[in-house]
């Protein structure tokens, strides 16, 4: 037992040792000027106008430079900004259209080691990603279950593919915290960071359409009733082989598929008026298997509009922003750097210069 004591204190010596030497061997070295450096990483789209798409993200690029001191002017850190393109797919479903990509922007800080300069990479280089013309991507959570498996009945193949890719339509969005300014509207969503930003035009229509706890229960119905049906199969298949093992276990006490008949039972147990309210979805242990509720606890269960992309105009235009912000008070920005053995929050200071509520003249309209 002493000798588990005294390994424990000797760690926790050693550990703090080298904590504090690697502390003092660091200085970070705010005031150097920094430098900006643009890197384009996109990809070759075939029938897309690639550099025209790449044009429009890089006037994003430089609105926000002048209109932001701390990237427009680098000090302390080089600005590391670099642009992505994700090729436009034809096949593409109602809620895709234009061109998808992002903007990366890192603050790369500097410090020295042990006297000798250095400039910080990878992970240790704080930052953010604006992502464009994917709506969707930080708002909200896509419904989906089980795909179909090789050694389920062939014949149930189409009809799970069928219901499953119906289910899909659906999703739990956000709730809206504020609208900053026409076309810039803070959600709120995840973690550490304050929300996340949508920019848009807002002369178009809103993005969801809200679904009722009767649209979403039958389709999640249609899909369990066809899944059970694999299941039951693969059940009976199962207890088979058991029997020819000379296995065989009380079926109450098996694993005989059931999650159909409860999620049916939810459904029967929704009153009439009920079935015709707005649908919203909280955990199981709150809401039932299904998750759906009436009561407007969780998240809105919705649909994504199609009419709100503007098709009139080219896939490379951007429509749409999405950017998890995250300002900082003066205290939050106090505590980063004792959190971070010294470190000033670039990140907390470029997003407490960006003039967000001006940010809707980056939107590509008519």
């Amino acid at each position: 037992m002493r000798r588990l004591v005294y390994s424990f204190v000797l760690c926790i010596v050693i550990t703090s040792f080298y904590a504090i030497s690697f502390a003092q061997s660091i200085q970070y070295q705010p005031d150097k000027p920094g430098k900006f450096v643009f890197n384009n990483q996109q990809e070759k789209c075939p029938g897309v106008d690639v550099t025209t798409f790449k044009n429009n993200l890089t006037a994003i690029v430089e609105w926000v430079r002048l209109n932001d001191s701390v990237l427009g002017y680098p000090t302390g850190f080089d600005a590391r900004v670099g642009l992505s393109s994700y090729c436009f797919d034809e096949r593409s479903k109602m809620e895709d259209y234009g061109m998808r990509g992002s903007i990366s922007i890192s603050f790369h800080h500097f410090y020295t080691e042990n006297g000798v300069s250095h400039t910080a990479t990878g992970w240790s280089a704080h930052g953010t990603e604006i992502i464009i013309n994917n709506p969707m991507y930080y708002i909200s959570t896509q419904f989906d279950e089980a795909e179909f498996k090789t050694d389920d009945p062939p014949h149930l193949k189409q009809p799970l593919e069928k219901v499953r890719e119906n289910l899909r339509k659906y999703y739990t969005t956000a709730p809206v915290i504020k609208e900053i300014a026409p076309g810039v509207r803070l959600y709120a969503e995840g973690g550490w960071f304050k929300g996340v930003l949508l920019i848009y035009n807002p002369d178009r229509p809103e993005i969801w359409i809200p679904v009722t706890v009767k649209e979403i229960m039958e389709t999640k119905l249609a899909y369990y009733k066809v899944k059970h049906e694999i299941d039951s199969i693969n059940y009976e298949k199962m207890v088979a082989d058991w029997a020819k093992m000379n296995f065989n276990p009380d079926p109450d006490r098996t694993m005989k598929p059931r999650l159909y008949q409860v999620i049916k039972q939810e459904y029967e147990n929704f009153t009439a008026e009920e079935l015709k309210l707005p649908a919203y979805s909280c955990p199981a242990e709150e809401c039932g298997i299904s998750t759906i509720n009436a009561r407007g606890e969780g998240r809105a269960v919705v649909k994504f509009n199609p009419d709100f992309w503007d098709r009139s105009l080219p896939v490379t235009t951007v429509q749409y922003m999405s950017w998890q912000y995250r300002p900082e008070t003066e205290l939050e920005l106090e505590k980063f750097k004792p959190r971070n053995g010294g470190l000033t929050d670039f990140a907390g200071l470029f997003f407490n210069s960006l003039p967000i509520e001006k940010m809707g003249v980056l939107i590509d309209k008519k």
